[in-house]
């Protein structure tokens, strides 16, 4: 009995081992094994900004219209049509003012923060902002067949102001060289504080961006950009856009489709010698004519088939022939 009793312990003891063993490779294999990348915030602040820039630009693409869209995060400019890039230009620095960090309650932003969608109102420097005088007119400065008559040349620092209070200064970074762009900076700061970006009907500017690239794309991006334009913002990781009126994807309308003609088609020809249709009592519909047709032209009567005209008759109280 006491032996079969040491064997049992013996067993045991060895069951006991093996299964701290069994845990402890398993938690080496644990160990070793790669921990699958969890969730973080970031993660899903990167994803509503996916999702919110893909909305906005199914509804752009709908409009059938050049659209640019300025992408605060990797410093670049597309200018798209249809949601294909018609052209890429690279940022060579970007300064913001008026972005807001989100909520740090946790809550999701709103779409329109993530995306905003804004449209062109003027560009300064533009000739259609001061049109021509009668005097000039006169003049013939609007004759477009004069020698002389060149399109003006393109400047290299602008502002582009929209419908909603967002200013977009662009800076050309080889012909203006730093002294120009401080002192377009400084320019810009006293018409801020003159009241020049909020006068003439302007509101004060909610969001400002400034945008330097080279003298050469800043003049062709000057050509580029039209009035009535829409553009795309997107605001860098950790910063949103606050409420400066952005248009919603819902409210951009495509346009009407274009109806098609309708085919030209010749009509049938109409038959003029067709009679009509007899009556009742088996006369025909229409009393035929001279010419012998029905509904047909008239005919002249030839002058062996006209009747003698009756005699005139006597004039009252005149004495008639015996």
């Amino acid at each position: 009995m006491r032996h079969r009793i040491g064997s049992w312990e013996r067993g045991q003891g060895g069951a006991l081992l093996a299964a701290i063993l069994i845990l402890i490779g398993g938690s080496w294999a644990l160990a070793a094994r790669p921990v699958e990348h969890a969730v973080t915030r970031a993660d899903l602040d990167a994803a509503r900004r996916r999702v919110d820039r893909l909305e906005a630009e199914a509804a752009l693409t709908d409009g059938r219209k050049p659209y640019i869209v300025l992408d605060l995060e990797h410093r670049v400019i597309l200018v798209r049509l249809m949601g294909m890039t018609v052209r890429e230009i690279l940022l060579q620095e970007t300064e913001t003012r008026g972005l807001v960090p989100p909520s740090r309650d946790g809550s999701a932003p709103e779409p329109f923060t993530l995306a905003g969608i804004f449209a062109l109102q003027e560009k300064e420097g533009d000739p259609r902002l001061s049109p021509l005088t009668p005097e000039q007119i006169e003049a013939g400065l609007d004759d477009e067949n004069a020698a002389d008559t060149l399109p003006p040349e393109p400047p290299a620092a602008y502002a582009l102001r929209f419908k909603q209070p967002v200013l977009v200064r662009v800076i050309g970074a080889g012909g203006v060289g730093p002294i120009g762009g401080i002192a377009y900076r400084l320019r810009a700061f006293w018409r801020s504080l003159r009241g020049g970006d909020a006068g003439a009907g302007r509101t004060e500017s909610v969001i400002s961006v400034t945008l330097r690239l080279d003298e050469t794309v800043a003049r062709e991006l000057y050509r580029t950009v039209i009035p009535g334009e829409r553009w795309l913002l997107l605001p860098p990781p950790g910063l949103i856009l606050p409420g400066a009126g952005q248009e919603l994807p819902r409210t951009i309308r495509p346009p009407r489709p274009i109806p098609r003609p309708m085919p030209f088609q010749i009509p049938p020809p109409v038959a003029n010698e067709t009679p009509a249709p007899p009556f009742e009592g088996g006369e025909p519909a229409a009393k035929p004519l001279p010419g012998g047709t029905i509904g047909g032209p008239e005919v002249m009567p030839s002058p062996d088939d006209r009747s003698p005209a009756p005699p005139p008759e006597p004039a009252p109280g005149a004495t008639p022939p015996s």
